[in-house]
C-alpha cells in the first residue's frame, strides 16, 4: 500500500484518477480548496486549503510515497512545495501541458513533436504574472525546469494535449460532437484537414496511475492517447456513431480570417491552418498501458454526454453567428 497525496483530485482527470485509486489498497489524501465538487468522495481524507497561501505547509507534516499535482499554475508556488517536501516525498507526478511548446509557430509543428524539442522560455515578469492564462505555457515550462533541476526528487512530468472525456468542464472537444448531434448544417474550417493528437481522460488517468508504481522511467512524457486524426476524421466518426448526417459547410482559411473567426476560441480544436501532433512513443514504451482507439473514446464521450442530456456547450461560437457565416458562404 502506498500513501498518495493528490493536489486537486475532484475536477476532471483528477476525479477519474481518485475514483480509480479508491479501487486499490492505496491510501489517498486530497489537498484542494474544497470548491469544486466538494461533496464527492465523502470517505476520502481531505486537507482543505489554498496552495497559494501558507495552507500549503499542511502537506509537509507527514511522509508521502507519491504526490500527484494537477493544480499547479505558478512556478514560485511549485518551488515552495518542492522545498517543503524535501525528504518527505518519494515521487512527484506533475501534470504539465503541450502548451509548453511554441503554439504560435507553425514551422515547429511540421513533424510530430518529441519531448526533447524546445519549450518556451519564461521571463521573470511572466513567472510572477498573476494572469495565469496569458502566460500559461511559459509558466508550465518553468515549472518543468524547477522539477528537473531538483535532482534529488524522483519526478515524472506529463504533457497532455487537449483533454476530453468524462467530467470535462471546458466543452472544447464536445463542441463538435454537439454540432453533429443537434444541427443539420455545421461550419467546417478549411475542409477539416488540420490534424491533432489529444488526450482521452480515462486513458490519461490510467497513465498517471501506472506512473505511481513504474520503476524505471524518463523524466518527461508527451501524454496524448491516440494516433493523429483530422477534424474531418473526427466529424465523420461522430456522424457514424451518432447515426447523423449533417451537411458540412466548408469555410476557407481566407474566409475565416476575413470574418475574424478565432482559432481555438470560436472553433475549438482548430488551430488556424496548422497541425498539432506530438509523438507519444516514449510513454507507450515505458508504461504498461493500453489506450482506447479514437473511435472507442468517442463512444465513451457519447455515452457520457447522452447521460447529461446533451447540454449546450459553454465554448465556441454562438449558433446564430455560425448560421450567419454559413448563409454568407452560400451567397459567395
Amino acid at each position: 500500500m502506498k500513501k498518495i497525496l493528490v493536489l486537486g483530485g475532484t475536477g476532471f482527470v483528477g476525479r477519474i484518477l481518485t475514483e480509480n485509486l479508491l479501487k486499490t489498497d492505496n491510501s489517498v489524501t486530497l489537498f484542494n480548496r474544497g470548491k469544486r465538487n466538494p461533496d464527492i468522495f465523502p470517505n476520502v481524507r481531505k486537507i482543505t486549503g489554498d496552495r497559494l497561501t501558507d495552507d500549503i505547509t499542511k502537506i509537509a507534516n507527514e511522509q508521502w510515497d507519491t504526490v500527484i499535482d494537477f493544480s499547479c499554475m505558478m512556478p514560485d508556488n511549485l518551488e515552495k512545495i518542492v522545498g517543503l517536501l524535501k525528504g518527505k516525498a518519494g515521487r512527484y507526478i506533475f501534470v504539465s501541458t503541450v502548451s509548453v511548446y511554441p503554439m504560435d509557430d507553425p514551422g515547429f509543428w511540421k513533424s510530430p513533436v518529441k519531448e526533447d524539442d524546445g519549450t518556451l522560455d519564461c521571463t521573470p515578469e511572466q513567472r510572477k504574472d498573476p494572469d495565469v492564462m496569458a502566460t500559461y505555457g511559459q509558466k508550465k515550462a518553468e515549472c518543468e525546469r524547477i522539477l528537473t533541476a531538483n535532482d534529488w526528487l524522483d519526478s515524472i512530468i506529463f504533457r497532455p494535449g487537449l483533454i476530453y472525456g468524462r467530467y470535462d468542464y471546458t466543452d472544447r472537444f464536445y463542441y463538435w460532437l454537439y454540432k453533429v448531434e443537434k444541427q443539420d448544417r455545421v461550419l467546417m474550417p478549411d475542409e477539416g484537414k488540420d490534424k491533432f493528437t489529444n488526450t482521452y481522460s480515462e486513458d490519461f488517468a490510467q497513465l498517471i496511475q501506472k506512473a505511481i508504481d513504474v520503476e524505471k522511467h524518463n523524466k518527461i512524457y508527451n501524454a496524448v492517447t491516440h494516433k493523429p486524426v483530422s477534424i474531418k476524421d473526427y466529424l465523420d466518426a461522430s456522424c457514424k456513431l451518432l447515426d447523423k448526417s449533417p451537411k458540412f459547410i466548408n469555410a476557407s482559411l481566407k474566409f475565416l480570417e476575413e470574418n475574424e473567426v478565432g482559432a481555438w476560441s470560436d472553433l475549438p480544436v482548430w488551430l488556424g491552418g496548422m497541425d498539432l501532433v506530438v509523438d507519444f512513443s516514449r510513454a507507450l514504451k515505458d508504461f504498461p498501458v493500453s489506450f482506447h482507439s479514437f473511435e472507442d473514446s468517442l463512444k465513451g464521450c457519447i455515452e457520457y454526454y447522452s447521460s447529461l442530456g446533451w447540454p449546450e456547450p459553454k465554448t465556441g461560437m454562438p449558433v446564430d453567428r455560425e448560421t450567419a457565416l454559413m448563409e454568407k458562404l452560400a451567397t459567395e
